[in-house]
């Protein structure tokens, strides 16, 4: 199991913090090989980015806020320190949706031309399995996400479970939600590069609705294993339900955008 603080020679990182900020490093890195023959030079590509970013890192720390707001609405000092930790990964895709949106009307709004959302959007589909992988791997270390406890790690298959520790630091034998994570976001990942090789096309927001369908969805069953705090709305975990929600949204955007491609190709058609 990873430590709490990873040491690299003289500097000591939250495990967290650098696995996440790892994740965000390869993916804008990838974004830049893949579109370095569309004419998205780098320079749009950090502005994508930093917004991007932005936007997630409010946005996942206003939906953790919110969600546990019984807590927070007498610690607003604690609700503002990102530091602090505790950070909702719908939030972020909201927030980072909005940022990137934000970011890249103001660049066409001073280059005085249109910007490609989807091709950019597209080219950071990674960073949904990318930073789900490691932030799962920085729970493994923090005890964030963990799962409902066992009697005995005897009674449940050998692969389900292990000694883990929650957020209170306390170890006992779980079910082992983070590895479930980072095996989704795995999954997820080796499905993006699958249809990347195989489709021979560029990802844009049809990919990126599939993807974030597939990872709500698994997010979601992890969810029946979880014991983290979390509010209860209509039986289910709250997070359970933005995860729901958040599958129907990828739904949308999925099969919209397919549809949306089907009548443009018709008008040129006509």
């Amino acid at each position: 199991m990873p430590e709490l603080f990873t040491t690299i020679g003289p500097w000591r990182w939250p495990t967290f913090m650098l696995a996440t900020a790892l994740a965000i490093l390869i993916t804008l890195v990838g974004a830049g090989w893949t579109l370095r023959r569309s004419g998205i030079g780098w320079g749009r590509l950090a502005d994508a980015g930093l917004g991007a970013l932005l936007g997630g890192l409010v946005g996942a720390r206003l939906g953790h806020v919110l969600l546990h707001w019984d807590y927070f609405s007498n610690q607003m000092d604690e609700a503002r320190n990102l530091a602090g930790g505790g950070l909702d990964w719908h939030g972020a895709v909201l927030g980072g949706l909005l940022g990137l949106w934000l970011a890249l009307s103001l660049r066409a709004r001073l280059d005085q031309q249109p910007v490609g959302f989807a091709r950019l959007l597209g080219a950071l589909s990674p960073a949904l399995p990318l930073i789900g992988l490691g932030a799962w791997y920085g729970c493994l270390a923090a005890g964030c996400g963990y799962g409902r406890e066992v009697d005995t790690l005897a009674s449940v298959p050998g692969w389900s479970a292990a000694e883990l520790v929650d957020v209170y630091g306390i170890v006992a034998p779980r079910f082992a939600t983070p590895f479930f994570g980072m095996t989704l976001s795995g999954a997820a990942l080796a499905l993006l590069l699958l249809s990347r090789v195989f489709i021979q096309r560029p990802l844009g927001v049809r990919s990126f609705g599939w993807l974030l369908a597939f990872l709500s969805a698994g997010m979601f069953l992890i969810g029946f294993l979880r014991d983290d705090p979390n509010p209860i709305l209509f039986g289910l975990r709250a997070d359970q339900v933005l995860d729901a929600l958040l599958c129907a949204f990828g739904l949308v955007m999925a099969l919209r955008y397919r549809t949306g491609s089907k009548e443009r190709s018709a008008r040129n058609a006509v």
